[in-house]
């Protein structure tokens, strides 16, 4: 079971989420400490050295992410609860950090918590939290940090970064700019919901392409996208007229 520490400073807030993990996560996690503001949640993680910790993002002496600042390393996963706006959840999703929206339901908490246990020997969590801070300072529009979880490592990279993504079943591969792939175990539609408000384009049912990357389209026949590093995809017929209209408002590109 995972050692757990529960921040939260509203009594109901608390009582709901304690009841949850005792009802439904007992064979899942021992609840070791509760904290109810930054101080105090300091104390208490030092003290017992949690596998997970809960928290809630606004605290009565700070937030969060105040909170984690203080230490030199962050061994402990994190699950956030927060009633936070809709452009804050985006910057979760890039930066790969578990999240629980309020009220949390069992179902939801219950996935988080397998999620974080199969994490615990991943590492370079502070930089996923780093990920997270820069991307919800950055707002919606501007460019954001990916965490590219793999088996073994965990990148972050700009968005910028990223010529196009390759579906592979249930498994998406990530080229950058400097020809590296990255593969990692996630629908390439989960990614297609985040990137595709910050300039991705999903050509074809197994390619997500960066616009800024495109060097050259064939308007005739079935038509194909070249990329940056002389990469051709094809793209759906259905997608064509698309495609044509959103790249001819880009100075330059055609």
């Amino acid at each position: 079971m995972l050692k757990t520490i529960v921040i939260e400073d509203e009594t109901y807030a608390l009582e709901h989420l304690t009841q949850l993990l005792t009802n439904y996560c007992s064979k899942k996690v021992s609840i070791v400490g509760i904290a109810r503001d930054m101080k105090s949640a300091f104390k208490t993680i030092n003290e017992h050295n949690p596998e997970l910790v809960l928290m809630d993002i606004r605290l009565p002496d700070g937030n969060s992410f105040d909170l984690l600042k203080k230490f030199d390393e962050i061994n402990f996963n994190i699950i956030f609860t927060t009633a936070y706006s809709e452009y804050a959840i985006e910057a979760f999703k890039f930066s790969a950090i578990h999240y629980l929206l309020k009220p949390i339901d069992p179902i939801d908490l219950n996935d988080a918590i397998d999620k974080a246990e199969a994490e615990l020997n991943l590492h370079n969590l502070n930089g996923r939290i780093n990920a997270l801070m820069y991307n919800i300072q950055k707002g919606t529009l501007q460019e954001k940090k990916i965490v590219l979880t793999t088996q073994k490592d965990i990148y972050i990279v700009n968005s910028s970064e990223v010529v196009l993504c390759v579906s592979d079943r249930n498994n998406t591969e990530f080229i950058l700019v400097d020809g590296r792939k990255i593969q990692v175990s996630k629908t390439i539609k989960e990614y297609e919901d985040i990137l595709a408000f910050h300039g991705f384009f999903r050509t074809h049912r197994q390619y997500l392409i960066n616009l800024q990357h495109i060097k050259s389209i064939e308007r005739t026949g079935t038509g194909k996208v070249r990329m940056k590093g002389d990469i051709e995809i094809p793209f759906a017929v259905r997608k064509k007229e698309e495609l044509l209209k959103i790249v001819t408002n880009i100075n330059g590109l055609i």
